[in-house]
């Protein structure tokens, strides 16, 4: 099933965040659908790291680099690492390298290449979501506690930009003022600090 919807499906985020009888109502799936990558793509920028899962991520470094930490995190596997010229010509790193695939840390045995060159990673990984499919061998799947950060920026900033109107989100009902439309919510946040990615690059 695609992600639809970021993070998740757009059925799913209908299920948690819309009352039982407006769950089915199609009126509001185009923007919430844009709603849930804007809130995932927030999320990503805010922990420096991309979150869904992919065979065929390539990532871009500085070939004077000793070390890298790969954005897609945690990593499967490294397919290919090579080394850009200013011309724009490839070849192979035959270096060596080690991996530490849960930081997505990649330790180099020697420095790649000069100042005017460029080293470029093609590896899997990523967290996988639970679509019903069969979960890849060697993929992680997504955190719960991920998943629920995202369902809760999705549902504050609907509700900030009054997306449905009248109608009271699922678990809303308290709130006593919106939260920015903007920020990410200090939950979320909390959530997120432990899923940033530190790397200069």
């Amino acid at each position: 099933m695609m992600l639809d919807a970021g993070l998740g499906t757009l059925n799913y985020l209908k299920s948690r965040i819309l009352p039982a009888g407006a769950v089915e109502v199609q009126d509001w799936d185009d923007a919430l659908q844009r709603l849930g990558k804007a809130v995932a793509v927030r999320m990503e920028a805010f922990c420096n790291r991309r979150f869904t899962r992919s065979e065929a991520h390539v990532d871009e470094f500085s070939a004077l680099a000793t070390s890298i930490v790969l954005r897609a995190i945690p990593v499967e596997e490294i397919t290919s690492v090579e080394i850009r010229s200013f011309t724009g010509t490839l070849t192979d790193y035959e270096g060596g390298w080690q991996l530490d695939q849960r930081a997505g840390l990649v330790l180099f045995r020697s420095i790649p290449g000069d100042g005017t060159e460029r080293l470029v990673v093609t590896y899997a990984g990523g967290y996988w979501l639970d679509d019903g499919s069969t979960q890849p061998a060697g993929s992680t799947a997504l955190p719960d506690d991920l998943l629920e950060a995202w369902v809760m920026q999705c549902q504050a900033w609907a509700e900030a930009r009054r997306l449905f109107g009248t109608i009271s989100l699922a678990g809303m009902e308290n709130q006593k003022s919106p939260p920015s439309p903007v920020h990410l919510t200090a939950e979320v946040t909390a959530i997120l600090e432990s899923y940033r990615r530190y790397s200069g690059e």
